[in-house]
């Protein structure tokens, strides 16, 4: 919630030392975009991985292409084809794609990351996601970070925390049900 507030609060100045009352527009008219731009680049910035906006409109241009050269061509187009109708070389695309899928890996089961922390989600429900989890408590906030965003079984929790697996079960059976109740 700080670091919330102090973006906001950054913003918020920001608009007010650019302000220029003289064109008739009242300043919340103004700054607000400001302070929600800034808020929303917070919560992109704070996903389990960062991806610059640019790598991410090269590859949503790239999806688009993908699809339209697999109705085109009849086929799977190659990395090669896509980068080069693309504009990107072939290499870079290549870790480009295969950085999102390791990103697609890591995240939480489906249904409820989909709906919280999705590109069309607003930063709101990443913040109330990121918010029921500190609410949790230990172990179950950490047990359900570990296995849902950073991807690690059960068993591997279980040596972390020095417990049995069938214990790191129950805590993010419990986890589960505490974090359906606060969204």
């Amino acid at each position: 919630m700080e670091e919330l507030i102090g973006e906001a609060e950054a913003a918020l100045l920001w608009a007010a030392a650019r302000f220029c009352p003289e064109r008739g527009v009242r300043f919340a008219t103004y700054a607000i975009p400001f302070v929600l731009g800034a808020l929303q680049d917070l919560c992109r910035r704070n996903t389990p991985l960062y991806v610059p906006r640019r790598e991410l409109r090269i590859l949503c241009a790239v999806d688009g292409l993908r699809e339209e050269m697999r109705c085109s061509m009849g086929r799977e187009p190659s990395v090669e084809e896509l980068g080069k109708r693309a504009g990107v070389q072939p290499e870079k695309l290549a870790s480009m794609l295969e950085g999102r899928e390791r990103m697609r890996a890591s995240v939480l089961s489906p249904a409820v990351v989909e709906e919280m922390c999705g590109e069309e989600a607003g930063f709101e429900n990443r913040i109330l996601l990121k918010d029921a989890l500190r609410s949790l408590g230990k172990p179950y906030a950490q047990v359900l970070w570990l296995r849902f965003f950073a991807g690690l079984t059960q068993n591997e929790i279980a040596n972390r925390f020095k417990v049995s697996q069938a214990q790191v079960s129950r805590w993010e059976k419990i986890g589960k049900e505490k974090l359906r109740e606060c969204l």
